[in-house]
């Protein structure tokens, strides 16, 4: 499994505004950040409530969401944010997509715990600046019910 420098930041909200911890704010400053609509759908957020695992013939789960990357564009890196509605335990599975049809995992952790209403971002970067992403696939599992919010964006630089 290649993780491809993949950073996770805890986010506090204050008055609104999101702080990331770690060593990456001060490059983000030099950044320009967009986000990606879901494929297939519209606006730049998906509002989600975990279904059934899918084992019974016939019923899919609703775990993956596919976010389109915009064709054109170099992003240094990629920024999953998800929000739970209640505190929540997740397995949580990032994917980039490519053009070629193949796909590389670069972030899994099972039994991410998220407290309720405060962001969770996972940021990855991609191994390549000539290799970049269409898609990025983010697969949610949890209890059934749980509700959560989910988002990516791109990072270009200055």
């Amino acid at each position: 499994m290649n993780f491809n420098r993949v950073f996770l930041n805890a986010v506090t909200m204050v008055a609104g505004v999101s702080i990331p911890f770690g060593m990456h704010a001060s490059a983000q400053a030099a950044e320009t950040c967009i986000p990606f609509q879901p494929l297939g759908g519209t606006g730049y957020e998906v509002r989600k409530s975990v279904s059934s695992t899918g084992v019974t013939p016939g019923v899919r789960n609703n775990w993956d969401t596919d976010f389109v990357v915009p064709p054109g564009t170099r992003f240094v890196r990629y920024i999953a944010t998800i929000t739970s509605e209640t505190p929540e335990n997740y397995n949580i599975i990032i994917n980039f997509r490519f053009a070629d049809l193949t796909s590389q995992q670069v972030f899994r952790r099972d039994g991410a715990r998220l407290v309720g209403g405060v962001p969770f971002q996972i940021i990855g970067e991609p191994s390549s600046v000539s290799r970049q992403p269409i898609q990025i696939n983010t697969n949610i599992r949890g209890r059934q019910g749980a509700t959560y919010r989910v988002s990516v964006s791109g990072c270009t630089k200055v």
